[in-house]
């Protein structure tokens, strides 16, 4: 079981809370810019996809940046971005980053994530939506997982918050056996794995050829394919926004909330335990949840249908009308 937009069971927001205590003395998160070209292969890349929405990259890769491992590059894949997210990117002159914007907008994260996992020089590749934010442990806390456990793949648990006001407060990446139940996806902001297993099941497959989310179905074909080496750290490391209980954010492009986690993180000792608590008193009080509504799904569903209804209640697909209708004969 999966607890999709409900609330952790008390029992886990316990060990959520009981585990946050040990952040209190480790020192806040410091930004470490690399100014040198990598003089080696990097043990992890970091694929982050983009599409004009620059405001909470900055935050992703801020968050990026402060991590206690430092072995990393950065690989931020612009869907055929028209904004100013090149230079956000270039404004923090780390030389790990590396930006390339495909030549048109795809529609979908698969062809930004599947360029970065092609073109990626670590033997690990993580995972980062662009309007998500990682813990400053995230890394060192996955590598050490895929590590100590021999696995080709690690994930961690990632809280989920919804808009002010909609209640929604829930951590993916916890199942009542204790490990990954086939059939369900994880945030791809909590994954870490071999970049050899990614290459070896082809990468992402077009979303419009599937009738689950490409990342659901990329997580379940690395189960089959890499013996069920999958490794649970057991730790809260991210924090994700989702885009799809955010009517018309890529056209509003709200930033308040990643931003306000981001000062939050770099600021407060004491953030862990009270994002814990905050989740476990979620938990307790169980209050309604409000989310967008999608319209009924026809039977059998077809392939691309969940995404398309994804990108209409995102403002992708006026967005996408728009510039068409504005483009030169």
């Amino acid at each position: 079981m999966i607890y999709d937009y409900a609330y952790p069971p008390a029992q886990h927001a316990y060990e959520l809370v009981f585990n946050a205590f040990k952040y209190i003395r480790r020192d806040l998160p410091q930004i470490r810019i690399e100014r040198a070209p990598l003089a080696a292969r990097p043990r992890v890349s970091v694929v982050i996809p983009t599409y004009n929405y620059s405001n909470v990259l900055r935050c992703a890769l801020t968050s990026v940046l402060w991590q206690t491992f430092r072995d990393f590059e950065v690989l931020i894949v612009g869907d055929g971005c028209t904004d100013d997210s090149e230079q956000v990117v270039a404004s923090f002159g780390d030389a790990r980053m590396r930006w390339h914007n495909l030549p048109a907008n795809s529609g979908n994260q698969v062809q930004p994530k599947n360029w970065g996992m092609r073109n990626a020089h670590g033997m690990y590749i993580a995972h980062l939506q662009h309007d998500d934010v990682w813990h400053p442990e995230h890394l060192a806390t996955l590598v050490r997982t895929i590590e100590e456990r021999q696995a080709e793949w690690a994930y961690g648990y990632l809280e989920n918050i919804g808009p002010p006001g909609s209640n929604v407060r829930f951590v993916t990446g916890i199942y009542s056996s204790g490990i990954y139940e086939p059939g369900y996806g994880l945030s791809s902001s909590s994954v870490l794995h071999t970049r050899e297993l990614a290459l070896r099941i082809g990468g992402l497959k077009d979303a419009n050829t599937l009738w689950r989310t490409p990342d659901c179905d990329f997580t379940l074909r690395a189960w089959e394919a890499c013996g069920k080496r999958f490794a649970a750290s057991n730790e809260l490391t991210g924090f994700k926004f989702p885009s799809y209980l955010r009517k018309d954010c890529y056209v509003l492009k709200p930033s308040f909330q990643q931003e306000a986690y981001v000062h939050a993180i770099q600021t407060e000792r004491l953030f862990m335990p009270r994002e814990a608590l905050s989740i476990l008193w979620a938990s307790l009080r169980q209050l309604p949840v409000h989310k967008p509504e999608f319209p009924e799904p026809p039977s059998p569903t077809p392939p691309g249908w969940w995404m398309e209804q994804h990108r209409k209640l995102r403002g992708l697909s006026a967005l996408a009308e728009t510039a068409a209708a504005s483009a030169p004969d």
